[in-house]
C-alpha cells in the first residue's frame, strides 16, 4: 500500500471518530440547555446554536469523506445534483459560516456584558436572539451560494470539484470567504477579546481587595464564561486561518491538493468537535448537568450562602450572587 493510500485510512479514520464525537457531544450540549431552565441564558442559547451549526457540519461532511467510500459515485448530471447537495459538503460549509457569525456575536456580548455592564443596548435579549440566529443561517446560504453553483463531479479525479467558468471566479470567491469568514471575524474577535481581558484580569485584580465579596463573585462568573469562549474562539481562528490559506493558495497556485485539502478540512471537523470538551473542562455547571444527566439521582440544592459540602459554583440572578450545589447520589 503506497504513502499516499496509509494517509488516506488514517485521516478517514480521524475524520469518522470526529464525526461521530461532534454528534454525540454536540446534541448532549443541546439537551442540557433545552432540559434546565437555568440553562436558558442569552450566551448559552447562542452556544446551543453553535452546537446545532457545528452538527450540520459533521453530519453533512460525513457523505463527502466518510459515505463516498461506500459506493460508486455517479457522474454526469446525476453526479453534479449529488455534488451540490450531499457529497460535495455544501450544506456542511452553511453550518460552519453560521458557526462563524455566532462566534462573532457571542464576542460582542462579552465585551457589552463586561465593559458595559449597566447598558442595555449590548444586551441579547431573547427578542434579539430571535433575528440573530436565523440571520447566522441566512449568512451561510448566502456565501455559500457559489458553492451550490460550482460544484460538479470531476470523473477523472473521482471527486467532487468547484469547477468554475473561469479562474478569476475561483480566486474572487476563495478571497471573498477568507477574508468574511476567517480574517474579519478573527480580527474583529481579537480586538474585543483583548479588551474583555485586560478588564477583566488586569484592571478586575487591582481593585479586588477593596471589592466587595458580591462584586468579587460578579467578576469571577464573567472569567469563567469569557474563558471559555476565549478557548473556542482561540481554536477557531487556528483552523479556520489554516483552512482559508489552503483553499487561496489552491486557487492562485493550483498545486496538488488532495493532502493539504483532506487535513485543512479535518481541522474544520476538530474545530467543530472540540467546543463539548472545552464547555466540560471550563465551565463547572455544565459538568453537573452532564453528571446529573448521566446518574439520574442527582438533588440540586440553592442557597445565597457558602454550601458546607460539596462543589458549588456562583451565578448571577437579578443582581445577586447564588451559589448552587449538586450532589449526585446514585
Amino acid at each position: 500500500m503506497t504513502e499516499v493510500g496509509l494517509t488516506a485510512i488514517l485521516l478517514l479514520t480521524v475524520q469518522s471518530f470526529l464525526i461521530i464525537f461532534n454528534i454525540v457531544g454536540n446534541s448532549l450540549v443541546c439537551a442540557i440547555i433545552v432540559r434546565n431552565q437555568d440553562m436558558r441564558t442569552s450566551i448559552n442559547f447562542l452556544l446551543m446554536n453553535l452546537a446545532v451549526a457545528d452538527m450540520t457540519v459533521a453530519t453533512f461532511f460525513a457523505p463527502q469523506y466518510v459515505l463516498t467510500h461506500a459506493f460508486t459515485h455517479p457522474d454526469g448530471l446525476t453526479g453534479t445534483i449529488l455534488c451540490r447537495l450531499l457529497t460535495g459538503g455544501n450544506l456542511g460549509w452553511i453550518g460552519a459560516a453560521a458557526s462563524v457569525f455566532t462566534l462573532v456575536v457571542t464576542s460582542i456580548e462579552r465585551y457589552y456584558a463586561v465593559l458595559y455592564p449597566h447598558e442595555n443596548n449590548g444586551r441579547i435579549s431573547n427578542r434579539k436572539l430571535k433575528v440573530i440566529i436565523p440571520c447566522s443561517w441566512i449568512f451561510g446560504v448566502v456565501i455559500n451560494i457559489p458553492g451550490f453553483i460550482c460544484a460538479n463531479y470531476v470523473k477523472a479525479e473521482q471527486a467532487c470539484a468547484y469547477v468554475c467558468p473561469e479562474e478569476w471566479i475561483g480566486q474572487l470567491y476563495s478571497s471573498t470567504w477568507c477574508l468574511l469568514v476567517a480574517f474579519l471575524p478573527v480580527c474583529l474577535m481579537t480586538s474585543l477579546y483583548s479588551r474583555v481581558v485586560v478588564t477583566l484580569w488586569f484592571k478586575s485584580a487591582k481593585s479586588d481587595e477593596n471589592s466587595s465579596q458580591q462584586l468579587q463573585g460578579v467578576i469571577k462568573v464573567r472569567k469563567r464564561v469569557t474563558l471559555m469562549v476565549l478557548i473556542i474562539s482561540f481554536i477557531f481562528g487556528v483552523c479556520w486561518l489554516t483552512d482559508s490559506a489552503n483553499y487561496v493558495a489552491y486557487y492562485f497556485f493550483s498545486y496538488p491538493a488532495f493532502l493539504p485539502y483532506a487535513a485543512s478540512n479535518t481541522m474544520i471537523l476538530f474545530n467543530s468537535a472540540i467546543n463539548p470538551v472545552v464547555y466540560a473542562l471550563v465551565n463547572l455547571r455544565f459538568r453537573q448537568k452532564v453528571r446529573g444527566m448521566l446518574c439520574g439521582n442527582c438533588y440540586k440544592a440553592s442557597s445565597t450562602v457558602h454550601p458546607s459540602r460539596g462543589t458549588y459554583e456562583m451565578e448571577v440572578t437579578n443582581g445577586r450572587i447564588q451559589e448552587t450545589d449538586e450532589v449526585c447520589t446514585g
